[in-house]
């Protein structure tokens, strides 16, 4: 069966367990005195083979504040781990990210509270959210949960961090929990039509996404708040298709596609970051300036196709489809009926004026920009310094996101 040759390959061995206890051992030693946790996809047991980072949470009176978090406890964390190779990390606070022998440990301050709901930070929630999947999850759940991550992440609807806007590690957990299987997850999954509401405990206020998971240990925070409809929509679509004709390929899907068709004009803009930034700033811009580039092509009378972009913190690539990249200087004006209240208004705004066989007054207007590079380079809005360089592509080029943008049809699909 699919999903068992699945597990084999991604559920980790009694030997991975303890490379990764034997690291944390070191990291405690060297935080010994402070009051702290093992956290995450490891702590509750649905961690994947060769695909896991450690969370080491630290924990601080909440009458600290938050503040506190963001000065005082960082210091003193840095100081327990200088002499390892650590960078700082920002989400709501900063935290340490330290790498030893190929693996990621994130050491995150927190604040101690009393129940999820009266959390001060973010992550002030994420012991109860491992006390309740511990509780909830015996040894098949957590290969459930470990089936439907691979799935997720084989689909691509993985990670709740802005670049993706999918599913978090907490929120395939809820799912499971809440259908009992991988498989009764799809089989729901299948038949979502937005809005979705799945609850373990009944939420304490209204919420507007697609799908809304109230959180067990909060019931006024929604777990799948990240979770774009386009996401849950390719989840939704991948569940039926799964269900229909389960394959490999859509936990290991075929990366290496070739498609060199290229199907109207395709603009790249190949973008380098020169200060270091954390991703989610980076993408929050990269999202913003797509929406504007759409926008204003669209404005200017361009036939836009798609839009995506790819890549990390330091070099991130534009696509732009178009239908074509020629468009006149010159283009049609439609203007109010005859008889309107505003044609005296369209008159003196406008030149080469006249009454269509429709009855509308018409004109010919000029475009503010017709160079389709130009007004890309023109709504790129990022903070950091960058550089940008575009260029039309004409011939393939040996990048795989760039084949699949040009495909777009998901292998799992067809």
């Amino acid at each position: 069966m699919i999903e068992e040759e699945v597990l084999s390959l991604i559920k980790p061995t009694k030997e991975d367990e303890e490379r990764i206890n034997n690291i944390i051992n070191m990291i405690s030693e060297r935080l010994r005195g402070l009051d702290f946790e093992v956290q995450g996809s490891f702590r509750k047991g649905t961690w994947l083979k060769q695909d896991t980072d450690i969370d080491i949470f630290i924990f601080y009176p909440k009458e600290v504040g938050k503040e506190y978090l963001e000065k005082n406890a960082l210091k003193e964390i840095i100081e327990r781990v200088k002499d390892l190779n650590y960078i700082l990390a920002y989400a709501e606070h900063p935290y340490v990210i330290v790498y030893v022998n190929n693996m990621e440990i994130d050491l995150v301050p927190a604040l101690r509270v009393e129940s999820g709901d009266k959390a001060i930070t973010a992550v002030d929630r994420t012991p109860f959210h491992t006390k309740f999947v511990t509780s909830h999850l015996d040894e098949k759940g957590r290969d459930e949960v470990r089936l439907l991550k691979r799935f997720m992440k084989g689909i691509g609807v993985y990670g709740a961090e802005i670049k993706v806007q999918g599913f978090s590690g907490y929120a395939a957990e809820l799912l499971v929990i809440y259908y009992e299987s991988f498989r009764k997850v799809l089989e729901g999954a299948s038949k979502w039509r937005p809005q979705i509401r799945l609850e373990l405990i009944k939420s304490q206020k209204k919420f507007t996404e697609p799908l809304v998971i109230p959180d067990p240990v909060d019931p006024n925070r929604n777990v799948t708040a990240a979770v774009s409809l386009k996401n849950m929509a390719i989840f939704s679509l991948a569940a039926k298709y799964y269900l229909k004709n389960p394959s490999i390929e859509f936990f290991f899907p075929n990366r290496n596609i070739i498609y060199t068709k290229i199907k109207g004009d395709v603009l790249i803009a190949k973008i380098r970051i020169h200060e270091r930034t954390t991703e989610d700033i980076i993408w929050g811009q990269i999202k913003r300036s797509i929406t504007r580039i759409r926008n204003a092509l669209s404005q200017q009378g361009f036939k836009v196709i798609d839009i995506q972009a790819w890549g990390d913190s330091e070099e991130i690539t534009i696509a732009v489809q178009l239908e074509s990249k020629n468009i006149g200087r010159y283009y049609l004006n439609k203007g109010p009926p005859y008889y309107s209240i505003n044609v005296d208004d369209f008159i003196e705004k406008n030149e080469n004026i006249w009454i269509g066989e429709d009855g509308r007054l018409y004109s010919i207007k000029e475009r503010k920009e017709y160079n389709a590079e130009n007004i890309v380079k023109n709504n790129i809005i990022l903070k950091p310094k960058y550089s940008i360089e575009t260029y039309w592509l004409e011939k393939e080029e040996e990048d795989p996101q760039l084949m699949r943008f040009l495909r777009k049809t998901p292998s799992w699909l067809k």
